[in-house]
């Protein structure tokens, strides 16, 4: 009994070892309109990688500027490396007034908990390192994110929540950007439920709330065969700053690169 939780108590401190590894050696953009998405804490299998087409469009800018009406497409390509572990490559566009722009790119590697482990909840860890591009200056800047990812599974219900640290290297400042997801599997292929996305601002020095960035999107997630992947959402912002009205729509493909 004794060697038993001696091997389990090793394996926990390997892996929160990876996990400060990657989270101080691996800095990225925080996540942005791009890409907006709650993570599930599975990584791809090994042998297959996965495309996606995420596709935000804003019918309402915030208060200051609600003529916003951006369409945004990032195509983000994910292998599977090992069993727990993969990396990610994000290439992002911005579209306004028909001129499609090249907005920057991020390589993101996760890595999650194994279920050999046995943990009651699922967990990895995903860190992005990139750079975007302002459509308007054309200037650039780093930036750095670090998203734990805390799912869970209990009967036909969903729950997932990542509460990302993002880092600007332009402002030097470390943001909080909490995101979560809920979803109710009502028929076998689909689910239904909401998503939220936030932005307090600064860590130790949250913004006031009308700086705040707030937004809960009605989403449907569809299952309609095994290689593909589908998420459709409605989004309202709650704050000042957030957009009023957005819609955001992804699609993926997987590809086993071993399946005959």
């Amino acid at each position: 009994m004794f060697n038993k939780i001696e091997f389990q108590t090793v394996r926990i401190k390997k892996f929160i070892f990876i996990l400060v590894i990657l989270s101080c050696n691996t800095i990225v953009k925080a996540q942005d309109a791009n890409e907006i998405q709650v993570y599930a804490s599975a990584t791809t299998p090994k042998y297959t990688t996965i495309i996606e087409l995420h596709s935000n469009y804003t019918f309402k800018g915030p208060k200051s500027n609600e003529k916003y009406h951006p369409l945004l497409e990032t195509i983000e390509i994910t292998t599977g490396v090992t069993k727990d572990f993969e990396l990610g490559f994000y290439i992002f566009t911005y579209n306004n007034n028909g001129k499609l722009q090249y907005t920057g790119s991020n390589i993101r590697p996760r890595v999650k908990a194994p279920e050999a482990w046995n943990w009651p909840i699922g967990v990895s860890l995903s860190s992005e390192i990139g750079f975007s591009l302002d459509p308007m200056s054309k200037q650039s800047d780093w930036g750095a994110e670090i998203r734990p990812i805390f799912d869970k599974t209990i009967g036909s219900h969903y729950l997932s929540f990542n509460p990302n640290l993002g880092l600007s290297f332009t402002n030097k400042e470390y943001l909080f950007e909490p995101n979560l997801k809920y979803a109710f599997s009502a028929v076998p292929k689909a689910s239904f439920g909401f998503e939220y996305f936030g932005n307090t601002g600064k860590i130790f020095n949250p913004y006031k709330l009308p700086q705040q960035e707030h937004a809960v999107y009605l989403a449907l997630d569809l299952f309609l065969h095994p290689l593909y992947e589908f998420n459709f959402g409605i989004g309202k912002g709650l704050t000042e700053s957030s957009n009023g009205l957005n819609v955001k729509c992804y699609v993926g493909r997987r590809i086993n690169w071993k399946h005959k």
